[in-house]
């Protein structure tokens, strides 16, 4: 298989960028589930719903592809309930990438005190978690990556993950666990240099030891991106230009890695605008640069599905051994004492729980801004703030912004009868919920205003509550599609 050369995670933001004559991009990675939403109905109850119209347009595109999930991670033991890879052959089929990567992290618990219903016996963990670095995990994410790679037909990879927890005792080194991971699954590695800067400048080990361990063959992939300070941690934001000290790491490891068949730049869409098309370009033609370091060769990756090394089968005692690792994560998180001390005191927890806050926190600001906006401004700061914290301590994560909105609305229609004084709050609540039950349910609504609307929203955008306003009637209607 030929090498790919440089380009970027997609994002429609970059369209301009990827469409125009001699774009410095000849690869774009897409990472399906990011376009994906979650619906149910009466028929098929909870499924995903992929943007097919887009999966169209990405497939138009001059750039070879490749495909990088992020909603499904292979280091842990809860499986999704709902049905993923038939939405993921789709893609694969559709985009022909020359391989499929997925994060080596987890994103989900079981839900002891579930209900019924398979949903209900999953939490999410609103954010991609490090999983234990330990020989019981690197089994177990070998199988995860092997029945990935059965499923998908496609020579499969995984993601070097950030990781802002101390390291653990009695756990693997970083370069040790990739490594593993690496031979055990017979995959080859996306390796995230800004991921291991940021693990190597939070305290666990350096980039250059990570690099001595792993099997420089098995690197297809390098991602490159940006990042930010926060407090005592560097934090892998995706926010703008690459650090200097990551350049000059990649620029010294691509020479070595016989294999790399593609150079990525990540940067998430809020962050492009202000950085700029014409700066996202110009980070790309220095990847060009040091894609020029490495000798012009071949990329040869496993073709089909090949038998996998019995080593990768897990045992009964390392999914034990892994899921009494995700509950004692996941009881830090929330805020309970785990049987590991140790985590209990990890300041990485605390980040982790910060920023899995603020994840949440930007869904409900995406979806139901006018609803936030009136909270702000008719109970101020500090009583918003202290109803966020209620409800993220009643409800759990969800995986997509409509369903946090969803669930949010649901919480402050049972609160709404405490501020009676806030102006049209049922109204505007009522309309931004409307709108995502059409999206979500299928569900179509009539809403009726005391006001008009117009002029309420108006205000709201504006950052301000609505004035005083002449009652006028009047019947809106909120169509599903």
């Amino acid at each position: 298989m030929q090498a790919l050369g440089v380009g970027v995670v997609y994002w429609p933001i970059l369209d301009p960028l990827l469409r125009e004559p001699g774009s410095p991009a000849t690869v774009v990675e897409i990472e399906p589930q990011a376009f994906w939403e979650m619906s149910h109905d009466d028929r098929h109850g909870w499924r995903y719903r992929p943007n097919e119209a887009l999966l169209d347009e990405l497939a138009a595109l001059p750039q070879a592809k490749l495909i990088h999930g992020v909603g499904h991670p292979v280091g842990g033991t809860v499986t999704d309930p709902l049905d993923h890879l038939n939405l993921l052959q789709d893609a694969v089929t559709q985009l022909a990438p020359a391989w499929v990567s997925e994060h080596l992290s987890l994103n989900r618990f079981e839900r002891p005190q579930g209900g019924p219903e398979p949903l209900d016996q999953v939490e999410h963990a609103g954010f991609l978690l490090p999983p234990s670095q330990t020989p019981a995990t690197t089994r177990v994410a070998a199988d995860n990556l092997q029945r990935l790679r059965s499923a998908m037909d496609r020579p499969m990879a995984f993601e070097t993950g950030v990781n802002y927890l101390r390291p653990q005792a009695g756990e693997m080194s970083d370069g040790d666990f990739f490594a593993a991971v690496a031979e055990t699954s017979d995959c080859g590695i996306v390796l995230d240099l800004h991921n291991l800067w940021c693990n190597a400048c939070n305290g666990r080990q350096s980039v250059d030891e990570v690099m001595a361990r792993l099997p420089l063959e098995r690197v297809w992939e390098v991602h490159l991106a940006g990042g930010m300070r926060h407090g005592a941690y560097w934090l892998d934001a995706h926010n703008g230009r690459i650090p200097e000290p990551v350049i000059e790491l990649a620029a010294r490891w691509i020479p070595k890695l016989p294999a790399l068949g593609a150079l990525m730049f990540e940067i998430l869409p809020e962050h492009v605008p202000t950085l700029g098309l014409d700066e996202v370009a110009q980070e790309l033609n220095l990847l060009q640069t040091m894609w020029a370091l490495r000798a012009p060769r071949l990329v040869h990756v496993a073709q089909g599905r090949p038998a996998p090394p019995a080593t990768g089968h897990s045992r009964p005692e390392d999914r034990a051994a892994v899921r009494a690792w995700e509950c004692q994560l996941a009881a830090a998180l929330h805020g309970e004492a785990p049987a590991d001390a140790a985590l209990a005191r990890d300041p990485g927890c605390a980040l982790l729980a910060r920023l899995i806050q603020d994840f949440r926190r930007a869904n409900l600001t995406r979806a139901l801004r006018f609803t936030l906006t009136t909270l702000l401004l008719g109970l101020g700061e500090d009583d918003t703030e202290a109803l966020l914290q209620a409800y993220a301590r009643h409800s759990p994560p969800q995986p997509f912004a409509a369903l946090e909105a969803e669930q949010f609305a649901a919480f402050v229609w049972g609160h709404i009868g405490h501020w009676p004084h806030l102006p049209h709050l049922c109204e505007v609540l009522a309309f931004e919920h409307a709108l995502i039950r059409a999206s979500v349910h299928g569900h179509s609504t009539q809403l009726h205003w005391s006001v008009d609307p117009t002029q309420v929203l108006e205000a709201l955008e504006a950052g301000l509550l609505p004035p005083p306003l002449p009652p006028v009637h009047s019947v809106m209607h909120i169509q599903a599609t």
